[in-house]
């Protein structure tokens, strides 16, 4: 078996794109999951070429070598746990990581901020706000509830966070949205 990594692969419809490319080009995938593609026969460099340029077109990026393999699937491991339901309060992120991979935390951070530029941790609440936009945009929970389904101590830490980052108040955001980014584009 082998696997070939995505980037930017970050939901349910990123997955079935990923799978409709490689179909088109006659390669049954034995799996496709959020950044990677798994599949059981040798793919021709011509066909391979193709492939790449198909999912360039639709967003993805193929990914050679260790780390950025490692980073991919550590921003896919967090992307994947927000798109769940709730995040507990006692959310950790280093114990959610150790679980996910096998390095200790500091090595993931490690790899993690040398390769992105930016701390794991940043790219943590990145993603928190973006689907704290997401949550807001619908209307259907306030503040506070936003709050707890992202796994935040409180509605007030929250709230400061959202605003050092997007230069309004959670409340004000969700009476105008507006600035939301895709996830891959963090």
């Amino acid at each position: 078996m082998e696997t070939i990594y995505i980037k930017n692969m970050v939901c349910d419809r990123c997955i079935a794109s990923v799978r409709k490319i490689f179909e088109a080009n006659d390669i049954q995938p034995i799996e496709v999951s959020l950044g990677e593609v798994i599949y059981n026969e040798i793919i021709p460099n011509s066909v391979l070429a193709k492939i790449e340029d198909e999912l360039k077109l639709q967003g993805f990026q193929l990914i050679e070598g260790d780390t950025p393999v490692l980073v991919t699937k550590i921003k896919s491991a967090i992307i994947n746990l927000f798109n769940q339901n709730e995040i507990a309060e006692s959310f950790k992120l280093s114990s959610f990581l150790t679980s996910k991979f096998p390095y200790d935390y500091s090595h993931i951070s490690r790899i993690f901020s040398n390769h992105e530029k930016d701390t794991i941790e940043h790219f943590l609440i990145k993603v928190r706000i973006e689907k704290a936009k997401e949550l807001l945009t619908y209307k259907d929970h306030n503040v506070s509830e936003v709050a707890y389904k992202l796994g935040y101590v409180s509605a007030s830490h929250f709230s400061r966070q959202f605003k050092n980052l997007v230069g309004m108040a959670p409340s004000a955001y969700q009476n105008n949205p507006s600035g939301r980014k895709s996830l891959h584009d963090i």
